[in-house]
């Protein structure tokens, strides 16, 4: 389907200049391009820049996509979200641990451990996601839901990029259709903040006239009560100061990516042309049939009788193939495996394969870290950015059941996001090193077990102690019996 991004635009700003409107348009472009990458369909913007790759009337060229792309966006994704989040409410007991019970219920019946993944995925694709929240009046429960970047348009002060005062969700559902939901944040004649929203679809061929009016401008609430914040959540990758957004990490590595699949292309072409050289025909005369085409027969096994063909008797004809004499193999391996050397080292991902750590053998737990020591760095950068994001997402949920279920949330009330990182770490000593933190007091059981990646360790702990009750209780009996034997 072929879409005019002109609209949504227009839709999103109305009234900028038009060179504002340029940029939007150049970074939808971008966007698009990025996610083509990564689903592998990535040739086409390789024959735009390089015709030679486009197929001919008589010769189609290899093309053939090594898709690095999407596997250096997915690991990145999944040492942030491989392994479960974690919530801890603060001051602790009480109140505060139903609330965190609450959280996890919350985050359960979201699916929110595939939805961290699939949100880190398009965050890693496009430089940054859109968390939504919505209150799902039917089912008592606050919905949470993931947001590509390319149909979110925030409008935020220019002075201020922190303080965005509207949001606006732009989608094409149709070829002559698009739906646009805004979010407003206003204050009322009192001066306090009040959220508005809105939703209708528009008609792209009477100039953007509204079709249907989804939901009116009105304040977003319940019974009287509105929210005083907008329930849109901007995560972006790795941001420069004064961005909004973040950067993709495809940027850098795309011209990488292209010089790969150019290669490997070339590589089978020429593998092609050496197995199924041209054949050449010297001095002969082809004999031709009623259709215009030579007679000669070219399959395995053929044979000709290139005499009968020669063309004049003093001269003797000749047949032979076209075979490259030129050595480039080992020059292209070498060019090749630097370019992929490079990727894993821009993108800061290891690149472990067997053959690389073969005879390595049982590596220290510091040997360990050096060795991952980028992509750590890189993962616990990302997630200082997430943990405060979420922290204000989380906040937002209470606040929306606060609305809707009248939830009490106490004033000193605080959320930990706690992330684990999928480290591959030498056990024993891991282990042995939290046990000497907890015997000189340094760290207690709970916070141990979180370390260790236990997703409940209130729910573990209690289990211990029950299996501990439970043996000392066999224990004494086995001994009374054996006094009573005696």
């Amino acid at each position: 389907m072929q879409v005019d991004y002109n609209h949504l635009i227009k839709l999103a700003y109305p009234g900028q200049p038009s060179i504002f409107t340029d940029s939007q348009l150049d970074t939808i472009n971008q966007l698009i391009e990025y996610a083509d990458w990564y689903d592998g369909e990535n040739f086409k913007y390789i024959e735009q820049r390089y015709p030679e790759y486009r197929s001919a009337k008589d010769y189609t060229p290899t093309k053939l996509t090594i898709n690095l792309a999407r596997y250096i966006i997915n690991k990145l994704a999944s040492w942030q979200f491989e392994q479960p989040v974690d919530y801890n409410c603060t001051p602790d007991g009480g109140r505060y641990d139903q609330i965190e019970e609450d959280i996890y219920q919350v985050h359960k019946d979201n699916l929110l451990d595939s939805k961290y993944l699939q949100a880190a995925t398009e965050c890693n694709i496009t430089g940054g996601v859109v968390f939504k929240l919505k209150y799902d009046i039917e089912d008592k429960r606050v919905r949470i839901m993931p947001r590509n970047r390319i149909e979110c348009f925030p409008v935020y002060d220019f002075d201020d990029y922190e303080k965005i005062n509207k949001v606006h969700f732009v989608a094409f559902i149709g070829e002559d259709t698009i739906w646009k939901h805004t979010y407003e944040l206003v204050k009322d004649a009192s001066g306090k903040n009040v959220c508005y929203i809105e939703e209708a679809t528009y008609d792209v061929k009477n100039n953007l006239q509204i079709k249907q009016q989804i939901l009116e401008r009105q304040p977003l609430g319940y019974n009287g009560r509105w929210l005083d914040f907008m329930p849109v959540y901007i995560i972006p990758n790795l941001p420069q100061i004064g961005e909004v957004w973040g950067i993709s990490e495809l940027k850098d590595l795309i011209p990488l990516f292209e010089e790969i699949d150019k290669k490997y292309s070339d590589l089978s072409d020429s593998l092609k042309f050496d197995m199924f050289a041209i054949t050449v025909l010297l001095n002969t005369k082809v004999p031709v049939g009623a259709d215009g085409k030579p007679k000669l027969k070219g399959h395995a096994g053929a044979v000709w009788n290139l005499a009968q063909m020669a063309a004049t008797e003093n001269i003797r004809p000749d047949v032979f193939k076209l075979q490259s004499t030129f050595n480039y193999i080992d020059t292209l391996k070498y060019h090749i495996d630097s370019l992929v050397a490079l990727v894993y080292e821009l993108s800061e991902v290891v690149n472990l394969s067997v053959d690389r750590v073969a005879g390595i053998g049982n590596l220290s737990g510091v040997a360990l870290k050096l060795l991952f020591a980028a992509i750590l760095s890189k993962t616990r950068k990302k997630n200082t950015i997430w943990a405060a994001r979420l922290r204000d997402m989380w906040f937002g949920v209470l606040k929306m059941k606060s609305i809707y279920e009248g939830y009490d949330i106490p004033d000193d009330l605080d959320i930990d996001i706690i992330t684990h990182i999928p480290m591959p770490q030498n056990e024993v000593e891991q282990v042995e090193v939290i046990t000497s933190k907890i015997s000189a007091g340094l760290i207690s059981v709970r916070t141990a077990m979180n370390e260790l990646g236990i997703e409940d360790p209130e729910a573990e702990i209690a289990k211990i102690l029950e299996e501990q009750a439970d043996y000392d209780k066999r224990l004494n009996l086995d001994q009374v019996k054996n006094n009573g034997n005696q």
